[in-house]
């Protein structure tokens, strides 16, 4: 089932994975096949901050927001620019799969963004647009 395009989704982001230069992203913290990504507003109505969520091997990470459809958009951009398919969904994914343990009390607000169908040389030029195109950005550490 896809999340409302209007929704926002936050991407944690490894401090490794950060530009301190630009104040943004690299394109690595989009180089999961599958990104997980966690709903805030679900969140948000359990009384939950995505800060709580930087927990084990998440604490000090950073955060970038979007919009679903932002993700949506930005493929289809790319699709119409260069004449070949490109796909990308958000779709829920609060199952056990695909939210490792000690993040499954907060599952039913976890997502993923996968690409569904396009050419493996769109995603680099894609990752490129996430970094850039993102509603808010938390620096690691912050």
């Amino acid at each position: 089932m896809p999340v409302p395009p209007n929704d926002i989704v936050c991407r944690f982001i490894n401090p490794i994975h950060w530009s301190e230069r630009e104040n943004q992203p690299r394109e690595g913290a989009f180089k999961q096949e599958g990104l997980s990504v966690w709903h805030q507003g679900r969140l948000l109505e359990r009384h939950v901050r995505l800060e709580d969520l930087l927990i084990e091997n998440l604490a000090g990470y950073g955060q970038v927001h979007h919009k679903a459809s932002d993700y949506t958009e930005l493929a289809r951009s790319l699709a119409e620019k260069s004449g070949e398919p490109f796909d990308v969904r958000v779709e829920w994914r609060p199952e056990d799969e695909y939210v490792p343990t000690p993040w499954r009390r907060w599952n039913y607000a976890h997502a993923q963004v996968e690409a569904t169908a396009g050419p493996a040389q769109f995603l680099r030029r894609y990752r490129k647009l996430l970094t850039v195109n993102s509603r808010v950005t938390i620096p690691p550490n912050s």
